[in-house]
């Protein structure tokens, strides 16, 4: 028998829309933790390196890729809108609300930016599409279809979660 501050109880406590929130969470920490692992990587790769032939040779690190930021915010309001799932009153609808609409801008952005960047390769005459350095997935720059997934998922859970949220304004206006 669960007792009364199990897992079980806390995911019949926060619905399917909860649970929803909680595997987008879950999956937007997997998918920045890919991208930091190989931020990292490619940071501890810097330095001075030492060729057989004696030489030495400074390898740099430009600081982290385009989509490090972006899934980093939305890891961190995920997180958020997690904190408010778990509260059954309207503030925390409230904020669980927040949190996903404003991951789903960060997506946005995102989305926005890499248009800018797509914009400036054609101005060049650089055919982003079949380019082997540049690495993009459905138009966002240094993206993965993970990231496509999370972003469709978001706007699915933020329609859920404002129809949730208008229900029960209608229900106490009664």
């Amino acid at each position: 028998m669960p007792n009364k501050n199990s897992l079980l109880v806390a995911r019949e406590q926060i619905g399917a829309i909860g649970g929803f929130v909680l595997a987008l969470c879950i999956t937007a920490t997997y998918n920045f933790a890919q991208i930091f692992y190989e931020n990292f990587k490619a940071a501890s790769a810097s330095g001075m390196h030492t060729t057989p032939d004696g030489y030495e040779i400074p390898v740099c690190y430009f600081g982290p890729p385009v989509g490090f930021y972006p899934r980093f915010f939305v890891f961190l309001l995920l997180f958020v809108s997690c904190l408010g799932v778990f509260k059954k009153n309207m503030r925390g609808r409230i904020v669980a609300l927040l949190g996903v609409v404003s991951a789903l801008s960060a997506y946005i952005y995102w989305w926005i930016d890499s248009y800018k960047a797509f914009k400036s390769f054609n101005s060049f005459d650089i055919d982003f599409l079949n380019h082997p350095e540049i690495r993009q997935t459905a138009y966002l720059y240094n993206g993965s279809w993970l990231d496509v997934c999370v972003a469709v998922s978001l706007l699915v859970v933020s329609i859920l979660l404002m129809e949730k949220i208008s229900a029960l304004v209608t229900r106490s206006a009664q």
